[in-house]
């Protein structure tokens, strides 16, 4: 669960929106523009897959998901950005590879 301290003037905004029934609940507003933020900063993407791929919580194919980009474009970046290793991790990452083709 998430708190947030938004302004008066925004939290006015948020309930009229609610109160029109174009959302029915903050819940669905705030993941929409949490959907919103994403698909136009597609960097902020990038980032958070390298950083969840960093923290062990994903895999290549995951990361590569939430970046938009395809397995071996994500695998070259995380090399650049030093995370992924060559070796013993690429060959597991191409074993995941391998998985998902067969």
């Amino acid at each position: 669960m998430v708190s947030v301290s938004l302004p008066e003037k925004m939290n006015e905004e948020i309930k009229a929106l609610i109160e029109s029934g174009y959302y029915d609940n903050r819940s669905e507003l705030v993941r929409d523009a949490l959907r919103s933020f994403f698909a136009r900063k597609s960097e902020m993407r990038l980032v958070s897959a390298v950083e969840l791929y960093r923290q062990g919580k994903i895999t290549i194919s995951r990361a590569a998901e939430i970046a938009g980009v395809d397995f071996e474009t994500m695998q070259s970046i995380l090399k650049d950005e030093g995370v992924l290793e060559r070796g013993r991790e690429e060959r597991k990452d191409t074993e995941e590879l391998e998985e998902m083709i067969s």
